[in-house]
């Protein structure tokens, strides 16, 4: 068998600076079966231009024609020199020969050109090999496949005897599917579908929070195809730890982690004689500065105080900002210097709400805007028709407004009250539950003056 490189015979009819004329390769498949001859009839002088090629198959030991295909749109395998690339054979290159219905014979696909939306992309046709003779056929079933998957060409896995496909949408959706082959068709035996949901836009007749991941999954099983969809999340992103002073005197050991659009952390005054946490909370904002806003909380549910911090673009890359007090007739602010530091968390500070904690009373006490509202919080021990868990609460404004639901949670840290079920007063609204906190938000900000937003403090 012929090695890639050292099978590849140039054509010596022209100088390799010069692509004018028509210029001939030959390569054996990876089985030495077979000796491909391929001819570009008019070679550009760019070659990362496509141009129409045609392909003769011969028999690797009598070097009798099987059969000649061509391609409208091939990639000339020589790079911008002229030399030869390993651009003729493989995945991504002109020629793909492999098992592609695990019948025992060499299937060929063959380069036809870029994807019309996404230039990078290589798009095939697919043949498969006549089992009564030898020449392939085009199969539109793994043509259209290859055309479905982001990387040009689907992927094959002979011990499972599948064929694997990925399909990327954007920046929020993906797909895995893996197929086989029943004679000339594909049969779908299993697909994994990843939906990054959006926030909920001002408006819609529910609230959806960031950083929320849908689900999908089904399988072929006895000849019948199963779905089932889960919304998970929030996204977690690696923790931040940081070390550093106040005022370049006071010093302080802080770390934070986003999780969706809440953001979760303690910091710690490691000289005060109560050297112990204070919890921090902020909600990620849509911020091109890379601003964060983290709040104090004392354990009466009330603000203390605010860091403001950002990251220096330039090394060694410190943490700068300001502290603000939020107590009532105090103006003091000070200056943050923070820096990375090495030191183990315990995860169980990031690890999602334990179930038995979910429930339980949690407060909020004069917030931003001033608000006091009390949430009380029972995860019932039935599910709903769907299987879905069952939250009851009680949300109570310091005026003795009163907001009583019992709704399925979309997930097991995440409450929405959609239409109708929400009051026309305060609108569609969400709880997400994260360590020591039940966060109320809105999709649009009602402009009642008891509004139900803000971070409640979980006391017991």
């Amino acid at each position: 068998m012929r090695s890639l490189v050292g099978s590849v015979l140039l054509s010596t009819a022209l100088a390799a600076s010069v692509m004018a004329e028509p210029r001939a390769f030959s390569v054996n498949d990876r089985s030495g079966q077979y000796l491909i001859e391929v001819l570009f009839p008019e070679p550009p002088e760019d070659p990362h231009q496509l141009a129409q090629a045609f392909i003769t198959v011969r028999d690797g030991k009598t070097l009798e024609a099987l059969q000649q295909l061509q391609t409208p749109a091939g990639n000339v395998p020589v790079d911008r020199n002229g030399k030869v690339d390993n651009w003729l054979l493989g995945p991504q290159s002109l020629l793909y020969f492999d098992d592609f219905n695990f019948d025992g014979r060499q299937d060929l696909a063959i380069r036809n050109g870029n994807d019309p939306e996404a230039s990078y992309k290589p798009t095939f046709d697919v043949y498969l090999q006549d089992p009564q003779k030898t020449q392939w056929v085009l199969n539109p079933s793994l043509t259209n496949l290859a055309k479905e998957d982001s990387k040009g060409m689907f992927s094959v896995s002979p011990l499972d005897g599948i064929l694997l496909s990925q399909t990327d949408r954007d920046c929020c959706w993906t797909r895995a599917t893996h197929w086989k082959m029943r004679g000339d068709e594909l049969v779908l035996l299993y697909s994994s579908t990843e939906e990054q949901i959006q926030p909920t836009e001002p408006g819609e007749n529910t609230s959806m929070p960031g950083g929320y991941t849908l689900r999908t999954t089904g399988e072929l099983k006895e000849g019948q195809w199963h779905e089932q969809s889960r919304l998970e999340g929030p996204e977690k992103e690696d923790p931040v730890i940081l070390a550093g002073t106040l005022d370049a005197k006071t010093p302080v050991a802080l770390w934070y982690q986003a999780q969706g659009a809440v953001i979760i952390g303690e910091v710690r005054y490691t000289q005060a004689d109560n050297s112990e946490p204070i919890k921090l909370l902020g909600i990620r904002e849509d911020a091109d500065d890379g601003l964060i806003s983290l709040h104090e909380y004392a354990g009466d549910g009330g603000q203390t105080g605010t860091w403001r911090i950002s990251r220096e673009n330039v090394e060694p890359y410190f943490f700068t900002g300001t502290w603000i007090s939020d107590a009532k007739g105090d103006d003091r602010q000070r200056a943050i210097l923070l820096h990375d530091e090495e030191r183990e968390l315990d995860v169980e500070k990031i690890d999602d709400v334990d179930a038995d904690q979910r429930g339980g009373h949690y407060r909020m006490r004069q917030d931003a805007p001033g608000h006091d509202a009390d949430l009380d919080l029972k995860i019932l021990p039935d599910r709903d028709v769907n299987g879905k868990e069952v939250a009851e609460f009680t949300v109570t404004t310091k005026n003795n407004v009163a907001e009583h639901h019992i709704v399925p949670m979309d997930t097991d840290n995440l409450i929405i009250v959609r239409e109708p079920q929400a009051s026309e007063k305060n609108g569609p609204y969400h709880i997400q539950l994260v360590k020591g906190f039940a966060v109320i938000g809105y999709n649009a900000v009602p402009d009642s003056q008891d509004g139900l937003a803000g971070v409640y403090l979980k006391l017991r």
